[in-house]
């Protein structure tokens, strides 16, 4: 038997250590992609392995790796982080020069590879995230609506829904549910997830026309790098009894590489602090990712991608109804070229289609006592099919860059409900909420930034959007034309917007920001077409207005950042004055009928938002640091001389992390402020008591050993002492988990 035990002990023993690899260096040169001129202290980070390095006074830099690909991270304060593949042991590339672009605009990007955090990263993430909104939420200006314990919709700066430009890798996907419970984000989950980028206001114009910001979630694609890789990890959380598991891997050969994924998770009924489980607020969600590369020479790249969500009996406790069955389907190709000539540097076309389902219901529930429909169950069904195009080519000449992005979609939108009476002589009644309305889009977007002088950069975006849009089923057209008394539902827009930037650096510490915009944004088909569309806010039913007229939106940011090699800071205020402002109106054909309430979506004359963010982390040692943020907006409705609804009140955070080689520990506060300004003549809006909750988590790797050293542990509790609360934006005031011990446990190969 020992001798048996031995002989597999030696047979293993290879394959656990591995014979010893040759090391090679990669040199490099980190310079400004304007000027030429050197970058010191730059950042070289190898993504995935934990290891890195920095520039020198001349922007050199020099790494020791193993023969294979890697994928190399490179960031500086005040420039866009750069990524791309470098081949160690490859002579073609024994010597590189990256060229870093001016970052004239503020991006909040998370990276989700690094789970220590970076100096240069404010908003770095948590080590434990259940979902994409935990990445959203350490971005200060942002905020979420939460309708339940899942699908969170994005705020930022207090401006939502059609307000917000949401994209996955560029993608549009359109939500098929009227009630928003489907927003894009939900369908992309964290092993899935490469990067977050985030931009507020309307200063980036190349993602979408959008007056709120936008976000691009960035997925992950096959790597070059390794012949074969997985990851694994299983997760379990006590407040809603979570669990959850994720497996994701690939491999490659040559100029070909696959990777694939898979997540399942379910939770029953969470549990706020103090208070037994709230009744129906559980879900069941599965998630497949598939994507295929090839290379084809040095130049050209094509990558094929599906990625698959399927979300079901998700209870919605504070909503009339819950999601029985919510699916997405998304599928793109993209085809990306690299020439290396001395005017274009990369093209990139990407094509697509995505379909989204969505159904809700309410035969679980007791209809006869509910204020709203009573005594009468209402199932409802949503879908959209959205197909497009995207291409973007860079252009580059001396100190000057130009992008120029072309975007074309299309959105088929159905939406239907039927009311089923639990009186038997009621007779049984059908209403679309969306008749198969059609919306196409396409968009011109110019980018150009430019080194000015030394230490000074501007950048000026400009685009053109063109909107036609219809409804092709009959019934839908017959009673929004006789709402209106108009002959025609067809509606054609034409939108420009423009923005300016200015960046002047002082030195390698500090920057200063200046960003003026004049955007606007389309209603969306819902504001256009809508019938019978329930708002849980107000309580009051919607009807589309096909007259209604672009947001139009003025605004200003300032922003000052200072970076050394122990304190970042970062602070900014803002301005936005919205001209045409989409909201809720009393429908006055219906004005005299008190038994239910109506209103139509209409244009107001203006609204003011002001504000500003603040975070900051120091560096006390290698292994020691500190961060804070915090965030607010005061939004006021001019028409109405009052304060505009769901805007949420001042907010912020803090945290203590000790960070070593095999293990990281976190003690984090999260706070707000009560919320006393609220609307009270456009909605009738509560006010909301602050909060303060402790949360501790931390990370570890087991062992040094050949299995041991592939595994890493994470545990901890949120909301330390169970605290009672619940956010500003929370419908129906929907409370927020209470005491929530979880772990996780990850094994990589």
């Amino acid at each position: 038997m020992r001798l048996v035990r031995n002989f597999w002990i030696w047979c293993l023993l290879p394959v656990c250590i591995g014979p010893a690899q040759a090391q090679y260096i990669v040199h490099g040169h980190v310079v400004d992609a304007l000027t030429g001129t050197a970058i010191g202290s730059a950042s070289v980070m190898v993504l995935d392995r934990g290891t890195g390095t920095t520039t020198n006074g001349s922007g050199h830099f020099e790494l020791a790796l193993p023969e294979g690909e890697y994928e190399l991270r490179i960031s500086f304060v005040g420039y866009t982080p750069a990524e791309f593949t470098v081949s160690a042991g490859s002579a073609s590339q024994d010597h590189l020069r990256i060229s870093l672009m001016p970052a004239v605009i503020a991006v909040d990007e998370v990276v989700v590879q690094s789970s220590a955090p970076r100096i240069n990263d404010p908003a770095t993430a948590s080590h434990h995230l259940k979902a994409t909104e935990d990445l959203l939420d350490r971005v200060p200006g942002t905020d979420f609506v939460q309708r339940a314990n899942f699908a969170w919709e994005p705020v930022i700066r207090g401006l939502s829904g059609g307000q917000v430009g949401l994209v996955i890798d560029g993608i549009k996907v359109v939500g098929a549910c009227v009630d928003k419970m489907d927003p894009s984000s939900s369908y992309v989950e964290v092993e899935n997830l490469k990067k977050l980028e985030l931009t507020k206001g309307g200063f980036d114009l190349t993602q979408a026309s959008q007056i709120g910001g936008t976000i691009n979630l960035i997925t992950r694609k096959p790597r070059f790098d390794r012949p074969l890789y997985a990851d694994a990890d299983l997760n379990y959380s006590s407040a809603a009894k979570l669990r959850q598991g994720r497996l994701s891997g690939g491999g490659s050969h040559k100029n070909t590489s696959v990777r694939g994924s898979f997540s399942y998770k379910e939770a029953g009924d969470f549990s706020p602090g103090g208070q037994n489980p709230v009744p129906g607020s559980g879900f069941k969600k599965n998630n497949y990712k598939l994507d295929l590369s090839q290379r084809v020479g040095r130049q050209h790249e094509f990558t094929a991608s599906f990625l698959g969500d399927n979300a079901w009996e998700v209870g919605y406790p504070v909503l009339l109804m819950d999601a029985a069955l919510a699916k997405a389907k998304i599928y793109s190709l993209t085809y990306v070229w690299t020439p290396g000539l001395h005017w274009i540097s990369r093209w990139e076309t990407k094509f697509y289609t995505n379909r989204v389902d969505h159904w809700m219901s309410d035969f679980d529930r007791n209809v006869r006592e509910r204020p709203v429909m009573r005594a009468m169950h209402m199932p409802m069904f949503g879908k959209t099919r959205t197909t497009g195009g995207l291409s973007t080519l860079e252009l580059a000449h001396g100190v000057h860059r130009f992008k120029v992005t072309l975007d074309a979609y299309q959105t088929k939108s159905f939406g239907d409900m039927w009311m089923f009476s639990v009186f038997e002589d009621i007779p049984d009644m059908y209403l679309l909420n969306l008749g198969d309305v059609r919306v196409r889009h396409g968009a011109v977007a110019l980018d150009l930034t430019s080194r000015l002088r030394p230490g000074l950069t501007a950048r000026i975006g400009v685009r053109l959007d063109h909107s036609p849009r219809d409804v092709s089923r009959d019934e839908a057209v017959a009673v929004l034309q006789g709402r209106w008394n108009i002959s025609t539902l067809a509606r054609s827009y034409t939108l420009a917007g423009a923005s300016f930037s200015l960046t002047r650096s002082t030195g390698s510490e500090n920057l200063l920001r200046l960003s003026l915009a004049n955007v606007g944004r389309l209603p969306t088909h819902v504001e256009n077409y809508g019938y019978y569309v329930y708002n849980y806010v107000d309580g009051y039913f919607y009807t589309g207005n096909p007259a209604l007229k672009p947001e139009r939106s003025t605004q200003a940011e300032l922003g000052f950042e200072r970076w050394t090699s122990r304190l970042a800071l970062r602070a900014s205020v803002f301005g936005n004055y919205i001209q045409h402002y989409i909201a809720g109106e009393n429908d006055g054909g219906l004005s005299g009928n008190t038994t239910l309430r109506f209103r139509t979506y209409q244009n107001a004359s203006a609204v003011l938002l002001l504000g500003g963010e603040l975070s900051a982390v120091a560096d006390f040692r290698k292994w020691f640091e500190w961060t804070a943020s915090a965030s607010y907006t005061h939004g006021q409705n001019l028409e109405l001389d009052e304060p505009m609804y769901l805007i949420p009140p001042l907010s912020g955070g803090s945290s203590l992390r000790v960070m070593r080689d095999r293990w990281s520990s976190e003690l984090e506060i999260r706070m707000a402020m009560p919320q006393n300004r609220v609307a009270q003549k456009l909605a009738d809006e509560d006010v909301t008591d602050g909060y303060f909750i402790v949360n501790v988590r931390g990370r570890m790797q087991p062992g040094s050993g050949a299995v041991s050293r592939h595994m890493e542990i994470s545990a901890g509790v949120n909301n330390i002492f169970d605290v009672y609360y619940h956010k500003h934006l929370s419908y129906g005031n929907l409370p927020s988990l209470g005491r929530d011990l979880y772990l996780t446990v990850t094994y990589s190969l």
